[in-house]
């Protein structure tokens, strides 16, 4: 999952309020990729702190024409390796370094190896084999059509090379906001203005007005907003929490306390984090306007990624998504696991599943 930005020259300085706004949700590593001199720069930092994370963007972010993306481990270990931008293509093999950043969840085989994510999966398996042929074809047009249309719509990627030419794959997925696109509104507090679409004036300066207003609002986290999945501000505490879930006898969404495990230590909950990337998919289905889908309770939802696996759930999500099945049938088969069995062979319980 995680939160993807392309940043312009002209986007103002986000100040402290925001870059801790969006460390809270994504605290998994940083990572920023920009060309100068016809090099292509990465930096990239596991802060533990928001006040790492803004030093680590006073130095090498603001300001500058770049890509940068904070990271919330679904695949692979939390370590600057599985940071992004993962290099893609590099001069010496292919006469030019190109890197990738990506936001979502892929499950396009993920299991050669546990340690790495799903975006170094996709890279190995289907990006390099494309392109290292024909490097320059990551800027055609149906490049961007390909690759979109494989990942869907819940994923974006950002593709950079070393002369800093820039590839964003399923732009329109993403938001427009403070002079900076970003690949959604779930993985910080996105406030009402943010657009679909970016705004359009005759006067750069015009522009540049209406992006320092917006960063100088403050984020506001409104009480009812789904905080189970990316918030990580209940961490490191005990306690109680909201969690909206659906009910099923007309209600709509209902607030039911969920108490939070105590890991004053810092490291997280097994279970905690499972539930967590359960939930990731949920918002995704929500961002994606599949209210249907996204209305599923987070209980039954994991109850049937306890079953099948994780990336069972995800592969369900992502033919919601791109339109394989409906959102009626995404409710039927994630609400009774046995049906969805029947439904897709390929479904198999998981050696360790129990059914309580």
């Amino acid at each position: 999952m995680c939160l993807l930005i392309n940043q312009p020259t002209t986007a103002p300085v986000l100040p402290a309020h925001w870059l801790s706004d969006f460390f809270s949700y994504n605290s998994d590593g940083v990572g920023v990729m920009y060309s100068e001199n016809n090099c292509l720069i990465m930096e990239k930092i596991l802060p533990k702190t928001d006040a790492e994370f803004i030093a680590f963007y006073n130095a090498h972010i603001a300001g500058k024409d770049c890509a940068y993306h904070l990271r919330m481990r679904t695949h692979g270990d939390t370590d600057l390796e599985n940071c992004h931008p993962y290099m893609v293509l590099n001069h010496a093999e292919h006469g030019m370094d190109l890197a990738l950043m990506h936001n979502g969840i892929l499950s396009t085989g993920n299991k050669a190896d546990p340690s790495k994510s799903d975006t170094w999966h996709y890279i190995r398996d289907y990006l390099r084999p494309m392109l290292s042929g024909n490097p320059e074809f990551f800027m055609h047009p149906a490049f961007s059509k390909i690759v979109g249309d494989h990942i869907g719509s819940g994923n974006k990627f950002v593709l950079m090379d070393n002369a800093g030419r820039v590839a964003t794959i399923n732009q329109n997925a993403g938001v427009f906001w403070g002079g900076l696109w970003l690949s959604n509104t779930y993985a910080w507090t996105a406030p009402s203005n943010t657009s679909k679409s970016a705004p359009v004036s005759k006067k750069a300066s015009k522009l540049v007005k209406l992006a320092t207003q917006q960063v100088n609002q403050k984020p506001i986290r409104q009480t009812y907003a789904p905080t189970y999945g990316y918030s990580r501000a209940g961490y490191g505490l005990a306690g109680s929490q909201v969690y909206p879930s659906w009910d099923d006898d007309g209600a709509g969404w209902e607030d039911n306390w969920k108490t939070t495990p105590s890991t004053q230590t810092g490291a997280r909950n097994t279970r905690w984090d499972f539930d967590d990337n359960v939930a990731e998919y949920l918002m995704v289905l929500s961002d994606m306007d599949l209210d249907k889908a996204s209305s599923v309770s987070l209980a039954s939802s994991v109850d049937f990624a306890e079953m099948y696996g994780i990336d069972a759930f995800a592969e369900i999500c992502e033919m919601t998504i791109d339109g394989d099945i409906s959102e009626e049938w995404f409710v039927n088969l994630i609400t009774d696991p046995a049906k969805a069995r029947a439904t897709f062979a390929w479904l198999k319980p998981l050696n360790n599943y129990e059914d309580a």
